[in-house]
């Protein structure tokens, strides 16, 4: 699936570092989610999953230096999300860190001491040429998910879902209007659902024209099961050491 030289330069990749679920031997699973994406010759970190020295150790075994970071993007304060945060800065100091304006003071406060430079996001917006927030989104807790745009089309990342993983979905669409949506990965917050109300998500996503689905931390087996056999060899099982060539995901 990957290639060398120059063309594997060009590609854009995201890769699973945290997760509930892993994919490899070597890295470790715990309860939160967080991942990297290298797009457009940028290095995106999106969450710290919940435990720095599962989040350190599973870096270095993806071969992720925390120092080559351009941007840190968090989607939620809950510990799952943002449990590694101090072990990112304490390696990169300065670091842009893009996070919802519903963030508490102190936990603000708290990155700055590391010369974080913290962006809040409210409204929706381009951070970096092709890659998006949805801007912060109300639910259970107050929340925003990354959009990037690829020649496959927008591929949706979510933290929890809070704010509803449909919801999340049609933001895009609106964000987006000309763009076909590619992928929805992270946490979809399912764990509680019946099987009837995920089978209706399932049918939502097929109306929205979601192209590959890959549900995973707070998603919940019997979600990710249903989606795996509604949506076939286009569900993509995430776990740490997963990774997604976008340009693949047509």
């Amino acid at each position: 699936m990957m290639h060398n030289g120059r063309q594997h330069q060009k590609r854009s990749v995201i890769k699973v570092i945290c997760d509930n679920y892993t994919t490899r031997d070597d890295l470790e699973a715990s309860w939160g989610f967080s991942c990297l994406i290298r797009y457009q010759g940028r290095t995106i970190l999106f969450d710290t999953g919940s435990d720095s020295v599962v989040l350190e150790q599973n870096m270095a075994r993806l071969g992720i230096d925390p120092a080559g970071l351009d941007l840190l993007m968090i989607s939620h304060q809950h510990w799952d999300h943002t449990g590694g945060i101090y072990a990112i800065l304490n390696a990169n100091r300065n670091l842009r860190v893009f996070v919802p304006c519903s963030f508490s003071a102190h936990f603000k406060s708290d990155l700055k001491r590391y010369g974080a430079q913290i962006i809040e996001v409210q409204e929706a917006h381009e951070i970096l040429p092709g890659f998006f927030t949805t801007g912060e989104l109300e639910g259970l807790l107050p929340e925003q998910a990354a959009l990037v745009r690829t020649s496959s089309g927008t591929l949706i990342i979510t933290g929890c879902a809070h704010p509803g993983i449909v919801s999340i979905v049609e933001t895009a669409k609106i964000i987006l209007p000309k763009d076909e949506i590619a992928l929805v990965m992270g946490g979809f917050h399912l764990l509680h659902y019946s099987d009837d109300d995920i089978l209706q998500i399932i049918a939502r996503f097929k109306d929205a024209g979601v192209r590959y689905a890959a549900a995973s931390h707070c998603s919940g087996d019997r979600a990710r099961n249903l989606f795996a056999r509604e949506y076939g060899d286009h569900f993509i099982y995430l776990g740490a050491g997963s990774e997604i060539i976008l340009e693949n995901l047509a």
